[in-house]
């Protein structure tokens, strides 16, 4: 299962926020009018080097030739996604951004629906499904994290903030390979579909990782993750959660050799 965890490349120096999952459709008639042509024109050409990264990804027909494929492209799908995302928040309105989101996400989920035991087994579904339900409940959290105040260790807080950089892009990595497959209407290979799935596991170390942030800020943070993790959460998910940070410097330290 954390195959591709095992895989991740070393940690990331720059910061990169990851404000929503899938790269925003703003060829929407709301937010074609509200961006100029050539801002238009400029985001249509970040998604392209976006799409051209992902689909050398859904050309792999192997395991081996996924990781080889994702080590050559990791770098520049990276900046691509930073860059788009900066583009997007600086030259469009952010209402429309919220509106954009919203319609986005419906998309995405129609999507789900069509593609599903088509381009890619029920369990590659369920996975994204369960991702998309996380990211709502990472916000909460994270919310939560902003108005706990001050960390008591700041060195134990700046890692713990380099670790979450990491998995959320190793996770939207991995997200925007199931986006391009329904997107392009290309199946994603039976061989790699375990290590993609795998992928988009990052998101729970992620949560793992913004746990022990709020527990740098607050004595006891219990009383407040009821209410985040009320919902679809299976054992498996569990179990991960329980070790991602304890095995979290092992899988990036391995990703470095």
């Amino acid at each position: 299962m954390e195959s591709a965890l095992l895989d991740m490349p070393p940690r990331i120096d720059e910061p990169f926020e990851v404000h929503t999952l899938g790269a925003l459709d703003t060829t929407s008639s709301d937010a074609s009018s509200a961006i100029k042509r050539a801002d238009a024109d400029l985001i249509r050409k970040m998604t392209d080097t976006l799409d051209k990264q992902l689909l050398g990804v859904l050309s792999c027909r192997t395991q081996q030739e996924l990781i080889e494929t994702r080590e050559r492209v990791w770098s520049k799908y990276f900046r691509a996604r930073r860059a788009l995302s900066d583009t997007i928040d600086l030259v469009v309105p952010k209402n429309v951004i919220q509106l954009v989101r919203f319609a986005t996400a419906e998309k995405i989920s129609e999507d789900l629906v069509r593609y599903r035991g088509v381009l890619f087994a029920e369990q590659v579904a369920e996975q994204v499904e369960f991702t998309d339900w996380l990211l709502t409940k990472m916000q909460f959290l994270g919310r939560t994290v902003a108005k706990a105040g001050e960390p008591r260790d700041r060195n134990a807080d700046s890692k713990l903030h380099e670790d979450f950089l990491l998995c959320t892009s190793w996770g939207q990595f991995h997200y925007d390979c199931v986006l391009a497959s329904m997107k392009f209407e290309l199946p994603i290979p039976e061989q790699i579909q375990g290590s993609i799935r795998d992928g988009l596991r990052a998101w729970v170390n992620a949560t793992s990782i913004m746990e022990e942030a709020l527990a740098l800020r607050v004595e006891d943070g219990s009383e407040r993750l009821p209410e985040f993790f009320d919902g679809p959460w299976d054992k498996e998910d569990q179990e991960l959660l329980e070790s991602s940070m304890k095995d979290l410097d092992a899988e990036c330290s391995s990703a470095a050799l």
